[in-house]
């Protein structure tokens, strides 16, 4: 056998030596106390020891950073035999001089003696924290291309596949043009979900975008999507733009969206407006005028020249228009102008000479415009001919004039007719009082002195003209009291109302005491009224109530007061603006039905006979008179049986 001299012998590398050069971790702990036996190049590297410092020495006096982390799992597989495999498993080291969180793919396992008792684990470890660091910031550039995608402001959406299946959608698609729920959409496809676009532009428009992977714009297209709600136009700028996997096949479609539907019709409207513009100014005969103040020329209208007489197609000059004011107004319009360069306004109404000689007025409104050093350079404005409106102003005021020496006559003649009414109703009351005092007191001395020779039908009758004699002089004092209501001079002031109520019970303690009355009341706070008129109020309505009290029910009395807006129902009461001191007065008595709840308050109206219950008629008239005289509202509600109330509703 011949051996080359420079060629060294071949041999096979022993177990050892494969492991030393293994290119994953590999090392091996052996007790319970984990003692390292030997660990390879690459497991001393990844822990950044050398093996001087490492082999011989129990795991966690080495590495005592990773005791928390690999104890309990070393234990548990040298314990029960059993093998643990780790998948991107942290583990915080010291190495390179710092603490360094890393990630490993591992394997324990454990090592037998012949009699399968365990006496070490091996460990074949291989550090994936690059792996898992790029997976971390992918998983974080996704979660930040999320949060954008769902937080823009813009409408986004994700299709995927050649039916367009919805992947993903923003929070603004879903609210504001969808008008649907996540729930309802994700994973559909898009004509499934909404199959109003099929008959649109968009399908095709994707389908193009798909298949070609060009992109397109599109701005204010009209498109009709069918909400949870209803079907609903949109004029929308938007984009499709194709997605592409990492081979540059199409996987789907990008979707941006912006709602412009109120820009549009906003502008449709400012055009509707301009053409209605032009319309009122063609319709008003309203001229329109540029005057240039640097050459003083001035560009007008057809109708400018209609107004000082000439044919339309005329163009007058600044020069002739001045020439056609009527010489006394002319200052006025050089007051106007020398105004108008102060205020930036032109306004003056003045009268003009026509081409023709006629005479006629015009009426000008304009608004200087300046440069950027804030000088007048032209004047824009309109001009209208007011002729027959001054005509007709001035007919106008002639017939005011008259009208209002009329109505001062009429004044006059009924101030008089008032002071001879309320000396006549004094002159009445007196005279009429006068008589009924007498026949009084005659009636009563007769019936104290002659009334024994009376016989039963005499008596009878005598005392029907006593009870008349009565019900003339209340009605008299009624009648008076509500006159006075309509012309005495109201005072108003600030008055407790709570103080005013207690009077008025005082005044009236017998009435209720013999009534066996229960009346209570809140707070009713302070009020700016006319005393004398509200005690009258207070006493008119307390008395009807006892009046009108049920037989063998003791009558029951609730005053309530509070603070309410002007607003009952859906009725104004009578301003909604407002805020109204609301009174309450209710009863327990019998009421009467709601169909008579405005007839009550009218003079001598009764809704039960004399012989039934006393009165003249007029009491709740003056109420509701009282309350006119504040500016307030009245109500009256109530059915029979049930007793009666009275809102009153005051403006504060």
């Amino acid at each position: 056998m011949i051996v080359d001299p420079v060629s060294p012998p071949s041999r096979t590398p022993d177990f050892a030596e494969i492991v030393r050069q293994a290119p994953i971790g590999i090392t091996i702990f052996r007790g319970p106390d984990f003692v390292v036996e030997m660990a390879n190049d690459t497991y001393l590297a990844i822990v950044d020891r050398r093996e001087d410092q490492f082999v011989g020495r129990p795991l966690f006096e080495v590495l005592p950073e990773v005791k928390d982390s690999v104890e309990n799992l070393l234990r548990d597989v040298y314990k029960t035999g059993s093998p643990y495999y780790g998948f991107e498993f942290p583990v915080t080291l010291r190495r390179h001089g710092r603490e360094d969180l890393t990630y490993f793919n591992f394997v324990y396992q454990a090592l037998r003696e012949n009699d399968g008792t365990v006496s070490g684990i091996i460990v074949i470890a291989n550090e994936v924290t690059e792996t898992v660091r790029g997976k971390q910031l992918l998983t974080e550039s996704e979660k930040q291309f999320r949060s954008v995608f769902m937080n823009s402001p813009i409408a986004m959406t994700i299709f995927r596949g050649p039916e367009y299946e919805i992947e993903m959608a923003n929070k603004v698609l879903y609210e504001k043009i969808w008008r649907r729920s996540p729930e309802e959409v994700l994973g559909r496809k898009l004509l499934e979900a909404f199959p109003e676009l099929r008959g649109q532009k968009f399908p095709e428009l994707l389908r193009e975008v798909y298949t070609t992977g060009r992109v397109h714009q599109e701005k204010e297209a009209m498109a009709y999507v069918q909400g949870r709600d209803e079907m609903q136009k949109f004029y929308l700028d938007f984009e499709y733009a194709p997605l592409r996997e990492a081979d540059g096949t199409i996987s789907g479609i990008m979707c941006t969206v912006v709602d412009v539907t109120d820009r549009v019709e906003a502008r449709a409207k400012v055009e509707q407006a301009e053409q209605r513009l032009r319309l009122a100014v063609e319709a008003t005969r309203l001229a329109t005028w540029d005057l240039d103040l640097t050459t003083d020329t001035v560009t007008h209208s057809p109708q400018m020249a209609m107004i000082f007489g000439h044919e339309p197609e005329v163009t007058i000059t600044h020069q002739r228009m001045v020439e056609q004011i009527h010489p006394d107004d002319l200052p006025l319009r050089n007051a106007a102008f020398v105004t108008a360069m102060e205020t930036g306004y032109y306004y003056y109404e003045i009268r003009i000479q026509k081409a023709n000689g006629s005479p006629g007025w015009i009426r000008t409104h304009g608004k200087v415009v300046y440069d950027n050093d804030r000088k007048p350079i032209a004047m824009i404005g309109t001009m209208r001919e007011v002729t027959e409106e001054k005509a007709f102003q001035e007919e106008l005021e002639r017939q005011v004039r008259e009208r209002t020496a009329l109505i001062e006559q009429k004044n006059a003649e009924l101030e008089k007719m008032n002071t001879e009414l309320k000396s006549f109703a004094y002159v009445s009351s007196h005279d009429l009082q006068e008589p009924l005092r007498k026949i009084e007191i005659f009636t009563n001395l007769i019936a104290d002195t002659e009334g024994s020779r009376l016989t039963e039908t005499g008596r009878k009758y005598f005392g029907k003209i006593q009870s008349a004699s009565r019900q003339m002089q209340s009605l008299i004092e009624d009648l008076l009291q509500y006159a006075r209501t309509n012309t005495t001079e109201k005072t108003f002031e600030q008055t407790d109302m709570n103080a005013l109520v207690q009077s008025v019970l005082s005044d009236m303690q017998e009435a209720i005491h013999s009534a066996r009355a229960v009346i209570s009341s809140n707070d009713l706070g302070t009020l700016r009224i006319v005393p004398y008129q509200f005690k009258q109020l207070f006493t008119n309505l307390i008395s009807n109530a006892l009046k009108f009290s049920k037989i063998s029910v003791d009558p029951e009395i609730t005053i309530r007061a509070a603070i309410v807006p002007g607003v009952e129902g859906d009725a104004c009461i009578p301003d909604c603006h407002r805020s109204y001191y609301h009174l309450t007065i209710a009863d327990n008595g019998i009421g009467f039905d709601p169909q008579y709840s405005q007839r009550i308050f009218e003079v001598f109206q009764r809704l039960h006979s004399k012989s039934d219950y006393k009165g003249t008629g007029i009491g709740l008239a003056i109420v509701k008179k009282i309350i006119e005289n504040h500016g307030g509202k009245i109500k009256a509600t109530g059915s029979p049986g049930a007793g009666a109330q009275f809102d009153i509703y005051l403006p504060l």
